[in-house]
């Protein structure tokens, strides 16, 4: 940490300054990438630039407008990194009052490879900063590390701005000129047209998605290491697959990740931890039980609401050995709801309306709960109104439940994302409850939502 720390800070000290020492701490593929942007300039086509990420473009652009190709290819790498940060194209942005020269928080060492963090993780993302490579006994700065993070900033600023990318960026080149820009229209223009060199520029195309697979690598020594953030980040990861060309899918694997994670404590993974093992496991009681301690961890820290709403269906249902108990939960309910979670309210007014445990049905506040979705009834989905039509026949108004199970109906059979399996099995539902309701007969619970969950039943 400390070597790579002060590495790192030199070389922003004196890039800050534009002084041209700091060539002497960028890495040998830096000094390349650099060359790379040179031919860019003197050779590259229109379809070739605007191929490059806004960082390099504009750097492109700016060697175009500033030198003659004659000039420009008399230079070698190292003198075109220099230029580039001499006159403050590249490099690290001077302190201010408001903002500190950019600093290391921690360092992942792998190998000859350290990857820098500028600050500690968010609740939801690493932040991730510089790469450096020990190079002949000495760590040396990876320019094209920050590429990823450089182009973003710019090219948010471009879409914030409201004037268009090709606007946008012949001010950001007349800001850093210290004079008007040439237009890009012009700057698109190839300075020197040879087909050769542009098949080899196409060859030498630098690997973009090199820094990510950087940090992966980091966040992969991290988790092994222990660190509870990086296990659900990688976990998640290969889970879900959703990277697979940098971290391939792995369900398996991804999984005992998640659960490391929430072991030692992280939310987001013992919730993504419960909802895997479950689905898994198809919902198997072998499955819940597995699943339990995870969904705990996930409620207790408060941060997921569905997980809080899933407790409540534990209690609803009587799963991983729990006794059924609808008091608690229409507690963990009211806090799902409290949490943000929409179909908390529903959740509520159903498990105080048709409880089917002695003693804990509750029509009266039911109903009470229940006004509110009643106020905006054309809003309701068919399962929403299906919860009203329960709770207002438990209070005994079985003309107000026959109309609303008959909306319920009415919009379920017209719900187009429904399968035709689903739908016939939610009519055929529907149907017996709103028979109750024109018999005077209200609705209990007389089965377990895990139960139809296993066999595709609604």
């Amino acid at each position: 940490m400390n070597e790579v720390s002060q590495a790192w800070d030199r070389y922003a000290e004196l890039s800050s300054q534009e002084k041209p020492e700091s060539v002497d701490l960028l890495a040998a593929s830096s000094l390349a990438h650099f060359g790379f942007l040179r031919d860019m300039a003197l050779y590259a086509s229109p379809e070739q630039i605007r191929r490059l990420p806004s960082g390099d473009r504009i750097v492109v652009y700016l060697l175009r407008a500033t030198q003659p190709p004659a000039a420009l290819k008399a230079m070698d790498d190292r003198a075109v990194a220099r230029l580039c940060l001499v006159e403050g194209w590249s490099g690290v942005e001077s302190a201010t009052d408001d903002q500190p020269l950019m600093a290391l928080s921690n360092v992942t060492v792998i190998d000859d490879l350290a990857v820098g963090e500028v600050a500690p993780p968010t609740e939801s993302q690493f932040q991730f900063g510089p790469v450096l490579v020990r190079e002949g006994g000495q760590w040396r700065y990876r320019y094209e590390s920050m590429m990823p993070d450089v182009s973003a900033f710019m090219d948010q600023a471009f879409r914030q701005s409201g004037l268009g990318e090709v606007r946008s960026m012949e001010l950001a080149l007349a800001a850093m000129l210290e004079r008007e820009a040439p237009s890009l229209a012009l700057l698109d223009r190839t300075p020197l047209d040879d087909a050769g060199m542009r098949t080899r520029l196409n060859e030498a195309w630098p690997d973009y998605t090199a820094p990510l697979r950087w940090r992966l690598r980091a966040v992969r020594s991290k988790a092994e290491a222990g660190d509870a953030f990086a296990q659900f980040a990688f976990g998640a990861l290969q889970y879900g697959g959703g990277m697979p060309q940098l971290v391939p899918k792995n369900a398996a694997e991804g999984l005992a990740w998640l659960e490391k994670a929430s072991e030692g404590g992280q939310a987001q993974a013992a919730w993504l931890a419960s909802v895997a093992i479950t689905e898994e496991g198809k919902y198997s009681d072998d499955a819940m039980r597995r699943a339990w301690p995870h969904l705990q961890r996930a409620a207790a820290q408060g941060t997921q609401p569905d997980a809080l709403l899933a407790v409540a269906q534990y209690y609803h249902d009587g799963l991983a050995g729990i006794p059924r108990d609808c008091r608690q939960a229409e507690e963990w309910a009211a806090r799902a709801e409290e949490a943000g979670a929409k179909p908390a309210r529903n959740a509520r007014v159903w498990i105080l309306a048709t409880c089917p445990v002695p003693g804990q049905r509750e029509s009266a506040r039911a109903l009470e709960l229940a006004q509110f979705m009643i106020k905006r009834k054309d809003e309701l989905g068919w399962q929403e109104l299906d919860t009203v039509a329960a709770a207002l026949a438990a209070n005994g108004d079985f003309e107000r439940a026959v109309e609303f199970q008959s909306l319920a109906i009415d919009k379920m059979t017209a719900d187009g994302e429904l399968s035709r399996e689903v739908r016939t099995k939610a009519q055929k539902r529907l149907k017996a409850r709103l028979g109750h309701y024109r018999n005077g007969r209200d609705y209990v619970v007389d089965y377990r939502a895990i139960d139809e969950m296993r066999t595709s039943r609604l």
